[in-house]
This record gives structure tokens, sequence and C-alpha cells, in this order.
């Protein structure tokens, strides 16, 4: 008997959230993986080609090559970068090329869209808190539902766990966990997140791709459900703690009672991070907005990617303890 696989396309595959889905979906022998990359001899496109994706070179404002590119796709996964560089030097924002390529896909024929969201902060707020980075993606997830997809599922990621290795990020957050203060702690400065302090994390690395996965395995029950990108609910302080713990260094936690306290150097990056703060505190942490924040959904769709990959990999999701483990035990 022949079994006919479903062809998934891949937006923004060599980024953090599109390769963790392209791993994920490749160990499904039910599902085949384009990769779509605007620089195909990259080693990361190399290394997606390596694992069995089919990768394909398009621009996400180049109908004909995002058409071919889509062509005979069944679903399709697309994540853009809101801080490219090139959208900047175009003139043009993430909504503009969002658009494009959602328009594209469903001109194509795609069926399941699987889209990596953010929030209608501006709407939300009534014009008090604008935050470019999630009302854009918002903007062209609503978009999206105007087309003829058969179904349409927003996730919207947690803060990656990944942020802990950057040390761009350590310095926005008072150092911790790469760079010691004065009196030589690894001094976590965050501000406040509102409610029960319900700080939502994942790793994108672990689990981002097995939540996509497991959409996609059954896309009509998720159609147009917000799913809440989390493998975690942490409070910073916890977090703190934790590091410690872990590495036996000197951590502390130190909350900031005004989001406007925190080091953003005046950079957009950073103001959009902070200003994450200030909404979650207007909603008393329920960051998603769709209820409390929770992993009963996460934890579902990794179990059922786990078994669609024939058991292959572990069922529970990844843990900040965990991570740090893995990523700073004995390290530092």
């Amino acid at each position: 008997m022949t079994i006919t696989t479903k062809l998934i396309t891949v937006v923004g595959a060599t980024g953090r959230q599109g390769s963790s889905v392209v791993s994920s979906l490749l160990q499904n022998p039910n599902f085949r993986v384009r990769a779509i990359t605007r620089t195909p001899s990259s080693p990361k496109a190399r290394h997606l080609a390596s694992l069995g994706a089919e990768v394909v070179k398009a621009d996400g404002f180049n109908t004909e090559e995002l058409s071919l590119a889509f062509a005979g796709s069944w679903g399709a996964f697309v994540n853009t970068n809101s801080e490219d560089p090139e959208l900047l030097a175009k003139g043009l924002n993430d909504e503009d090329l969002g658009r494009n390529i959602i328009s594209t896909a469903a001109a194509c024929g795609v069926q399941h869209l699987v889209y990596s969201s953010g929030l209608p902060v501006f709407e939300l707020s009534n014009g008090a808190i604008s935050i470019p980075g999630l009302d854009l993606k918002s903007k062209v997830y609503t978009h999206a539902t105007t087309l003829p997809f058969r179904t349409t599922t927003p996730i919207i990621a947690g803060w990656f766990m990944e942020n802990l290795l950057e040390r761009e990020y350590a310095d926005l957050f008072g150092g911790f966990p790469l760079i010691p203060d004065e009196e030589g702690y690894l001094t976590y400065k965050t501000p406040l997140w509102g409610g029960k302090e319900d700080f939502p994390w994942i790793s994108i690395t672990d689990d981002f791709g097995d939540l996509v996965h497991g959409v996609f395995l059954n896309p009509g029950r998720w159609n147009r459900r917000v799913v809440q990108g989390v493998g975690q609910v942490s409070g910073s302080e916890g977090v703190s703690k934790v590091f410690g713990e872990v590495t036996g260094k000197k951590t502390r936690y130190i909350p900031l009672l005004d989001p406007q306290d925190m080091n953003t150097q005046g950079e957009f990056w950073r103001e959009q991070e902070r200003d994450v703060f200030v909404f979650a505190q207007s909603r008393d942490g329920e960051y998603f907005c769709n209820g409390p924040t929770e992993v009963e959904t996460a934890g579902e769709l990794k179990r059922a990617a786990v078994r669609a990959k024939g058991g292959e990999g572990r069922e529970e999701l990844m843990t900040v303890r965990e991570f740090m483990e893995r990523e700073f035990g004995g390290k530092l």
C-alpha cells in the first residue's frame, strides 16, 4: 500500500524556531519538509538538508520564488524576523513581509497554516502600549484568517531559555547569568511580571518544534486556537535561585519596581522587551490573554509529536533547571 506523505513548508527555516520545527517534522515518516531560506548555501541550510529537508531559496518579497516554494504544500509554518535589518533598509516592516508570505501561501493552495504570532498589544491596551514586534505579527495573523486556509493556528512563544546564553540579554537584566556585578554576584534584575509572577519559559530547541508538529497532527482541533508556547512557568526569583543551586555561583534577584529602570540604553529592541513587562503587568501576568499561563496544552502537543515520531525523544517539556544543568552545569 502506498503511503502519501504530506508536504509542510517552513518559512524562516534556518532561524531558531524554524530549525526546531524542521527537525521535529522530519522525524515523522508521514511528513516531508521543505525548508525556505534566502541563502541555501549557508551552514544552517546545509545542515537542514543533511537531515533530509528539501532546501529551497525564496525571498519573502519575491512572489514568484514563494509560489514555487509553496507549490504542492499541504501545510506551512511561517516565522519572520521583525528585527531583520533588510526590512528597515527597504522601508518595510514585518507586517508587509508576513502578509506577502501568507497571501502567497493561500494562493498556492496551502490548507493548514501555523503562524508564529504576537499579541495585539496596542489594541488590547487601548493604545497605551505599543510593541511593534508583537502588534505587527498579530495583524498578519488577522489577515491570515481572511484567506482560504482550512485552518489557521497562532502559536505565541514564551521567553526563550536560549536567551540565557546571550550576553546582550544578560546585560539587559543586570548581568544574570553571565556577567558578575561589582560585588561578584550574578544579579537578576527584572520588573515584576504581574499577578502570580507566572513567567513563561520555553526551550525553543527542545520543545517548540514538537508543539508545532503536534498542531499539524490534528489541525482542525487547533484551528484559531492561540497556543501558548510554554515549557515551564517560573518566576524570576525562582530562576535565579535554581541557577545558584545548579552552578554554585553567587546569585541574587532584585526586582525592579518600575520597568522604566531597565537597562534599555535607548535601544529599540531593549525598549520592546521592557514593554513586554509593562503589558504583562497590565494583564496581571496573563500575558497570552486567553486565560492563565499554562503548560498543559504544550504538554499535550509535545506528547502527540513524540508518539508520531515513533517514540523518539522525551515526552516531558524541558524545565529551566534541566536547561541550566545542560548549558551551565560545571561550566562556570
